[in-house]
């Protein structure tokens, strides 16, 4: 007989302002920013360090110096010592792999309460950090051969950026819930209320100056800044008297060869997610789909209306899109991506008490994670 299995309960979340890279977090170090994320999220929501049993923790950009950094978050924050840690690379999944990591060892029993999250200083990163390392190709010049494939228009990824930047910045006192403070700085320095199509469309493209259509205004900008966000199981969070703010229903992790599409791996999570939980996407009350691109979000949605990759999934509600922005505004720093969206997704869903929420984050290696969340 199979161990029957826990709920997983999304507690709470915290994070770091996610601030354009050589910027105002140059010189404060991903274990720094860590320490702000995980002690933030520790005395916002008053939880006893004594009852934290694991720590996973992600970064891309691994301090050589530090090659589990998830085991010097807990030394230099003070943390009890008895906290298993360790440290996850997955490019931009990164931050969910180590969500599904916490949860997978609630669900069977392990334990009942951890931290997951991830950190990323790109700050320190160089131009190769954006190399496809099997292709030589940037992610950016993977996506112009996505958007001809497509045929993604340049005026579509601009709608969806300003889409992105309006959004956030309507959202920005939720967003503001979810961010510490760090060296004086409160907020994302990304999301610019100023943002018009007109100065979108003035932007030159960036990866393909003479035939291609991706500019700074429809990409992630390169971002420094930390994400956690803390998991129990649900007979825990209950005898601790806290209310979950969703439930991790469902994961999923698929991966393609880069030539179908670097970003395109979302066209196999998504589907198969779905299809599995036995879910219609019409039934999903909010999508938060992982920004890299303005035109990754377009080409992969175009393949799960189509059906390219699996059972076509119907129609996307734009509306119920990234209802707070997403990281064309707010940012993308890479192993802490995962961990903010889960965080907004789930305090959405709690005020506006919706049943299911769904994430869709793409990676550099032609990966891609999805995750369930449900309320009932």
């Amino acid at each position: 007989m199979a161990a029957m299995r826990k709920r997983v309960a999304i507690v709470a979340g915290a994070r770091t302002p996610f601030v354009k890279a050589r910027t105002a977090f140059e010189e404060v170090s991903a274990l720094d920013l860590s320490g702000h994320a995980v002690r933030g999220l520790l005395a916002r929501n008053d939880i006893d360090p004594a009852i934290v049993e694991a720590l996973s923790w992600g970064i891309v950009l691994a301090d050589p110096a530090r090659p589990n950094l998830a085991r010097e978050i807990v030394f230099a924050n003070g943390l009890p010592a008895s906290i298993e840690a360790q440290t996850i690379s997955s490019y931009c999944i990164t931050g969910l792999r180590t969500i599904s990591q916490v949860a997978d060892a609630i669900a069977v029993g392990r334990i009942e309460v951890g931290i997951a999250g991830g950190v990323e200083h790109l700050s320190r990163a160089t131009l190769d950090t954006f190399r496809e390392p099997t292709t030589g190709l940037s992610m950016g010049e993977h996506m112009e051969l996505t958007i001809r494939e497509w045929k993604i228009s340049r005026e579509a990824q601009d709608e969806l950026a300003l889409a992105s930047h309006r959004n956030a910045v309507a959202a920005r006192d939720a967003l503001d819930e979810e961010i510490v403070e760090v060296a004086g700085v409160t907020r994302d320095s990304g999301p610019r209320d100023t943002t018009t199509l007109e100065a979108l469309a003035g932007l030159a493209p960036f990866f393909d100056p003479e035939k291609g259509s991706l500019t700074a205004g429809n990409s992630s900008p390169v971002t420094d800044g930390a994400s956690a966000v803390l998991l129990m199981s649900e007979d825990r969070a209950r005898a601790e008297g806290r209310e979950p703010l969703a439930f991790l229903r469902a994961t999923d992790y698929a991966a393609i060869a880069p030539d179908e599409g670097l970003l395109m791996a979302p066209a196999v999570t998504v589907p198969r997610l779905l299809e599995r939980e036995g879910v219609e996407l019409g039934a999903i009350d909010l999508l938060d789909i992982h920004e890299a691109f303005a035109a990754q979000v377009l080409a992969n949605i175009a393949a799960w209306e189509k059906g390219w990759k699996g059972a076509p999934t119907g129609s996307v509600d734009r509306s119920r899109m990234n209802v707070n922005g997403g990281s064309v505004a707010i940012g993308h720093p890479w192993s802490a991506t995962g961990g903010r969206i889960v965080t907004t997704l789930a305090n959405e869903m709690a005020r506006r008490d919706a049943k299911l929420g769904l994430v869709s984050v793409c990676a550099a290696g032609a990966m891609a994670g999805a995750m369930l969340l449900e309320r009932s």
